[in-house]
């Protein structure tokens, strides 16, 4: 195998040597786990500065971290869950469903204005639960149309911005700072860390007061904690994470300019995963050494999606070898299945 093109490392964390350095440091100082309540008495240092941290990076007031993405969803939306009635955008992911919500068959854009005339036109209170963006399509959302709820309206907006959190905006910030916060009642971003930032934990933004509220939430008390070693390594990395986001917009822009010809991809400039639409790349391309994204969704009976995710750590050699490949491909006569 030559190369792999896949997966959700986007800063290439889980190789990085000064950040697995980092961890080992952590683990020294605080020891492998720490399987404790957050409402226990005793407790740790790490996990109030990286709650700190996390909030100051992302321009929040406040946040919680919890052992995973999965937790963080669920702890937000149980806490809401007896009061307000869900209401969930397309290709949200199920780690914030309560049930089995019917997938609806429309597009982001459609569902927002749906949703901003359903809270407008009701007297109950709404959760609106969506993601920050749609890595596989790809597509990254615009949250312009909160505006157009009438003030006074009793709704919460829950984001997932697992996707986004260490990539996208200016700084790696990801969705927080671009969401209209008014007339909104409460703005909440969920994200695991285990994407970009390469921690197996789970974050919540918010406002101190919504922070506080779900920090009495039985769901929170009742968790252990993520591993402080991880947590240790987060707090000391920023300026790890700022030089592998420098390297992956690089890889974008570089990757970018040999594909710029190229027949068949959907791709945004400012996020690193590209959409295949032959149903064969996947084969094709691994029987060329190239390992990508390969797989049938959302049904696992339908056709494969192929995508070609980038990162921080692939050299020019590498995405020189994907894009000539790609290209070869759609060459006149050229049968992928060969």
């Amino acid at each position: 195998m030559k190369s792999f093109f896949g997966g959700t490392a986007y800063l290439g964390i889980p190789f990085n040597e000064k950040f697995k350095k980092l961890v080992f440091e952590g683990i020294e100082k605080y020891g492998i786990n720490f399987g404790a309540s957050r409402n226990n008495n005793v407790t740790l240092d790490i996990f109030a500065l990286a709650e700190i941290e996390a909030a100051k990076r992302c321009g929040a007031e406040d946040s919680i971290i919890v052992s995973s993405g999965y937790l963080s969803a669920q702890l937000v939306v149980q806490h809401y869950l007896d009061d307000y009635k869900l209401n969930y955008a397309p290709d949200t992911h199920p780690a914030l469903w309560i049930g089995q919500p019917k997938p609806l068959k429309l597009s982001f854009t459609e569902w927002a204005e749906q949703a901003v005339k359903a809270v407008n036109h009701s007297e109950q209170p709404i959760l609106l639960i969506t993601n920050s963006l749609n890595n596989l399509f790809p597509e990254i959302y615009d949250f312009e149309w909160v505006k157009k709820i009438l003030p006074g309206k009793k709704v919460c907006l829950v984001v997932d911005d697992s996707h986004g959190l260490g990539i996208t905006g200016k700084n790696g910030e990801g969705v927080y700072p671009r969401i209209p916060k008014s007339p909104v009642g409460e703005t909440i971003v969920i994200a695991s860390m285990a994407k970009g930032l390469g921690i197996d934990a789970g974050v919540i933004l918010g406002t101190k007061k919504t922070i506080n509220e779900l920090r009495r939430s039985p769901v929170y008390a009742g968790a252990s904690p993520p591993a402080p070693g991880l947590l240790y390594a987060y707090v000391n990395a920023l300026a790890i994470y700022q030089e592998e986001l420098v390297k992956l917009r690089a890889n974008m822009k570089f990757f970018a300019s040999f594909i710029i010809e190229a027949k068949g991809l959907h791709y945004l400039e400012d996020f690193p995963a590209y959409l295949i639409a032959d149903p064969n790349a996947g084969d094709y391309l691994l029987k060329k050494g190239i390992l990508i994204s390969s797989f049938a969704y959302p049904d696992p009976k339908g056709k494969m999606l192929n995508r070609v995710v980038l990162t921080s750590k692939h050299t020019k050699e590498e995405m020189r070898e994907l894009a000539t490949a790609l290209l070869l491909s759609q060459e006149p006569g050229f049968k992928s299945q060969d």
